[in-house]
């Protein structure tokens, strides 16, 4: 065994959640909605497709309402706007995202994270999982698929 092999069994935390490519999250706080999730780590940044997107005032509060969709289900959200954050997405194009704070459940367990809201309607993933959401708590399996388990009714 080399010195390298070594390392990495030295490294390795048993508290650690195995997830493939393509999970199944859900949004604790809307009945576990479930999103069908791509895990992408050369995104620092979590996303979501998001439609009717409309940022508006509550007070002296920023909040953002948008609905998302999952195959026939859509969800209604209002959050607090966090910020507005640039972006430059895989195809070189630079927009400004509405930023919110989720929880997210991948596994069993459940975490708040920044996610940006984006227009991915063309997308096969509603929601890209990127590197900040996994907080070091995952490892990934890059050629697997729904290790956290299968959400049957929707596949």
């Amino acid at each position: 065994m080399g010195m390298a092999s070594r390392n990495i069994k030295k490294k390795f935390n048993p508290n650690y959640t195995p997830i493939g490519w393509r999970e199944w999250v859900y949004l604790p706080k809307y009945k576990n909605f479930p999103i069908k999730a791509k895990i992408d780590t050369g995104a620092t940044s979590s996303a979501l497709n998001a439609y009717d997107i409309k940022i508006y005032k509550k007070g002296k509060q920023s909040w953002v309402s948008f609905k998302l969709k999952q195959n026939k289900r859509v969800l209604k959200i209002n959050s607090k706007l966090i910020k507005q954050k640039k972006i430059t997405n895989s195809f070189g194009d630079t927009e400004i995202r509405p930023v919110i704070i989720m929880k997210i459940k991948l596994g069993h367990q459940s975490w708040d994270t920044e996610v940006t809201l984006a227009m991915r309607s063309s997308m096969t993933y509603p929601m890209l999982v990127g590197r900040s959401s996994l907080k070091k708590k995952h490892i990934i399996h890059s050629h697997k698929s729904y290790l956290t388990g299968k959400h049957s009714i929707l596949l």
